[in-house]
């Protein structure tokens, strides 16, 4: 994979994480319970045998995520499927335990991106930026929030600083994000996404609704979970929706460590 893609790929983590999230506490943002030490994620393909019986393909994904006694992210490691690391992100932290700097290196500790987040007196995140390997601005993320402190808007930005896509929130009663408008550069509607939880919170379907072309068209995933002892899920298989039948795509299983 070309290091572009990789800091791509880190800048989309970065500013796609669920709306109500980061509130400061890393653990509490990653919709862990208890008091994680490590959670080391696979993910494979996921299909049909000729029995209908789930079965795992190909490795796909391998990520270790790392956390202190403080419930604060240390690093996360992105390994190919020979285990080989690929890179790692390092976090940084202020005295108020916000996470305030990424810092992106590859497998000989060079640096080749940093992400950057930027709170407001009352200690809410209100930007995050990326810069590349050079510390040029590759892409910035405006928030605003609404009365109970959860992001109401996020502003995506170029490298000019010129808006190319805006998402708006709405929520439910309980605080869960129930869905999210996607605009783009000229302010036209070109998405709508919406969520259903499970108990424990965590996401059971997701509905894309996509109106970029002449016919609007929806895509609805599916989410099967298991969970430990402690609340938290070490295996999802998410399946996509085709008429009456639900394909599976993928699997992906957490060995979680605990203090």
């Amino acid at each position: 994979m070309r290091i572009s893609k990789i800091l791509a790929v880190i800048a989309a983590l970065a500013t796609t994480l669920a709306a109500m999230a980061q509130s400061g506490h890393d653990l509490q943002d990653d919709a862990l319970h208890g008091a994680v030490k490590r959670v080391d994620a696979v993910m494979y393909e996921a299909r049909y045998d000729l029995n209908d019986n789930l079965e795992r393909g190909d490795q796909l994904e391998h990520l270790v995520t790392e956390y202190n006694a403080k419930g604060q992210r240390r690093q996360q490691i992105y390994l190919s499927v020979a285990e080989d690391i690929i890179f790692r992100t390092r976090y940084k932290h202020d005295g108020f335990g916000l996470t305030t700097l990424e810092h992106i290196v590859d497998n000989q500790d060079r640096v080749i991106g940093r992400t950057y987040y930027i709170y407001d007196a009352d200690h809410t995140l209100t930007e995050s930026y990326v810069e590349d390997a050079e510390r040029q601005i590759e892409s910035r993320v405006l928030l605003k929030h609404d009365g109970l402190g959860r992001i109401s808007q996020r502003s995506y930005n170029d490298h000019a600083g010129e808006i190319f896509k805006r998402e708006v929130y709405t929520y439910n009663a309980d605080g869960t994000l129930n869905k999210a408008v996607v605009y783009d550069r000229s302010k036209q509607k070109v998405q709508e996404k919406r969520w259903e939880y499970d108990e424990q919170g965590y996401p059971t379907s997701y509905t894309l609704y996509d109106y970029t072309e002449e016919e609007p068209e929806m895509f609805v995933t599916v989410y099967k979970r298991d969970y430990d002892a402690h609340g938290n899920w070490v295996r999802c298989t998410e399946y996509e929706v085709l008429g009456d039948r639900m394909l599976p795509t993928y699997t992906t299983t957490r060995t979680i460590d605990y203090f």
